[in-house]
């Protein structure tokens, strides 16, 4: 992803992820040519002076990646590969997803 003068190797690591937010970040994590790099579960709800939407902040390595993002998320884009994608809203949870997710 990117300009890297080493090959890389993708593998598996662990992060600790805001309970909020856990199966969102998986979700995308699981479509094809996506990487996670930061997400917050948000504070709506919580009070506080100036509240936010939970978020996550990915990047992807291929057009055909950010048509799925666009089509299936609210993806605000913020550069050529990298944006951030917010959480579908509580009552939209049989949306429809144009790409297949495991269930492992």
């Amino acid at each position: 992803m990117g300009n890297v003068i080493h090959k890389t190797v993708p593998i598996q690591v662990w992060v600790d992820v805001d309970e909020g937010i856990v199966e969102f970040v998986r979700e995308l994590n699981d479509i094809p040519g996506v990487r996670t790099h930061a997400s917050c579960q948000g504070t709506l709800g919580e009070g506080g002076a100036e509240p936010y939407r939970a978020f996550v902040s990915v990047s992807w390595d291929r057009d055909e990646t950010l048509r799925t993002l666009a089509q299936d998320y609210d993806l605000k884009r913020d550069g050529n590969n990298h944006g951030v994608v917010y959480p579908p809203a509580p009552d939209n949870t049989n949306r429809q997803r144009s790409h297949s997710v495991s269930s492992e």
